[in-house]
């Protein structure tokens, strides 16, 4: 009798679909995942205690003096550059791959020692005021965790590059307070397509991330907003209208991001130096407007709620892009993300002042939202994510309906004058795509997926790909 249960419960298991025992491994990889973000949040913390009390970067470079807002970011970057640079000469290893590299064309290893070094350096660089994002680094290291625990269970190469995926939605959730956009950002971003059958274990992760942060860390929303009424028809026109202007900017910041590391980064070789000069651009800039410190948080948050006179805007818009530019092409470890976001919510808040006239029956959340997501989509040529997003930060499900046009209007137009996303080093891929991917479903399984129309969406974006090729991830 207990042979037969046996014999049963054997046969079930092998005719089981490999995607179910994968999801309860994409619960503990969320668990994890959100944990190691927090350890990186909280590091941070400790690092700011050392010359504020506050927990935001530009609240604290408004209590200091102009002589400290210079100083701070030029001694973090350069300490941030010493670190990267001992860590090269020990390692012998300076680069491995990224973790989205990992995942489209690698075998799911991360390397501890490059990505190690990259997450130490990038958090003395953030927790002093660099304009750069943290998230990226957040969620990195999340993707590290989630390697090194694919290789102690001894899984194969597909099953790691899924649990890899799975450690990079958990930890873009616990990042921004968004499962839905997480598992977005890895389906349409790294994956290249929305493969229900590969995406279950990566958005079971992504909320046991979400729920984990939410029950042991920080509840609610990431950011806090006015509440949004339903949108009307003359609203979409209005929405569109940003996503073009989006669309324009968008290929003109990528333009601009990678221009300026490919000339500043061989004028000087020495790491530590270049790192340090552009943590001074940064804090000189900080003495015109403390809003040049960080990665945009403060700044978004506070065009949700008060009141911003056009030409503060236009400065701040202004003097964070320079100081966004600065820290990239430095090479300074961390993303544009929530930088990008920050200049999306400056364009919609701008046109808002400029040419919406500020309709009485809408708050200017609105238009701060729509302005984030539609440079985020024309950066990354990820729309659903970039809409889902902004509905996520705030939890205003209305932004949705504005936010969803005005995207694909940005996305579309940002990939036809910049055909390579703000992610394509992060992924490997070349200037020159061509070529296919196997999907994680079909790797783990050996099954052929069925077939699609030419079109589908679950299909992959080409790709040549070299996986020898030095990429710096941006978020």
């Amino acid at each position: 009798m207990t042979s037969a249960l046996l014999g049963r419960l054997r046969l079930f298991w092998h005719n089981l679909d490999p995607m179910v025992p994968m999801t309860l491994v994409g619960a503990l990889v969320g668990f994890i995942s959100a944990i190691a973000v927090e350890g990186f949040r909280q590091a941070m913390y400790a690092i700011m205690r050392l010359y504020s009390e506050q927990e935001h970067l530009v609240a604290a470079a408004t209590g200091l003096p102009l002589w400290a807002r210079v100083v701070i970011p030029t001694v973090g970057a350069t300490l941030g550059g010493l670190v990267m640079w001992a860590g090269h000469r020990w390692i012998k290893r300076p680069r491995g791959p990224e973790y989205m590299e990992a995942v489209l064309v690698g075998d799911g290893r991360l390397p501890l020692g490059p990505n190690l070094t990259r997450t130490l350096s990038s958090l003395v660089g953030v927790s002093s005021g660099i304009t750069i994002g943290r998230e990226g680094t957040m969620i990195q290291f999340a993707a590290l965790v989630s390697s090194l625990l694919g290789r102690i269970g001894k899984t194969d190469a597909a099953h790691r590059r899924l649990i890899v995926a799975c450690g990079a939605a958990a930890g873009f959730a616990g990042a921004y307070h968004a499962p839905i956009a997480g598992t977005l950002f890895v389906a349409e971003i790294i994956l290249g397509g929305l493969a229900l059958r590969e995406i279950a274990a990566v958005l079971v992760a992504a909320v046991m991330g979400e729920l984990t942060t939410q029950a042991l860390f920080a509840t609610g929303p990431l950011y806090l907003s006015h509440t949004i009424p339903v949108v009307g028809f003359s609203d979409l026109l209005d929405a569109v209208f940003i996503g073009l202007i989006a669309g324009l900017l968008g290929p003109a910041f990528l333009w601009l991001l990678d221009n300026a590391r490919r000339r500043y980064q061989p004028l000087i070789g020495f790491l530590p130096l270049r790192m340090g000069l552009a943590g001074l651009l940064i804090g000189l800039l900080s003495m015109i407007r403390p809003e040049v410190w960080g990665n945009g948080y403060s700044v978004v948050q506070s065009m949700l709620v008060d009141h911003w006179a056009l030409s503060t805007l236009a400065l701040v818009f202004v003097l964070r892009i320079i100081a966004v530019t600065a820290a990239s092409a430095a090479g300074i470890p961390g993303g544009v993300l929530t930088p990008t976001l920050m200049l999306g919510g400056a364009i919609g808040l701008m046109v808002q002042h400029t040419l919406l006239l500020g309709d009485a029956t809408h708050a200017q959340a609105l238009w701060v939202l729509v302005g984030m997501g539609s440079l985020l989509a024309a950066t990354t040529h990820a729309p659903a994510m970039s809409a889902i997003m902004v509905f996520e930060i705030t939890r205003n499900y209305n932004v949705v309906l504005a936010a969803m046009p005005a995207c694909v209007v940005a996305s579309v137009i940002g990939s036809l004058l910049h055909e390579r996303s703000v992610y394509a080093e992060a992924l490997g891929l070349k200037e020159e795509q061509g070529g296919s991917k196997t999907s994680l479903f079909q790797a783990i399984t050996g099954r052929k997926p069925a077939p699609q129309a030419p079109d589908d969406a679950a299909e992959g974006p080409p790709s040549g790909l070299d996986p020898q090729r030095p990429v710096q991830s941006r978020d």
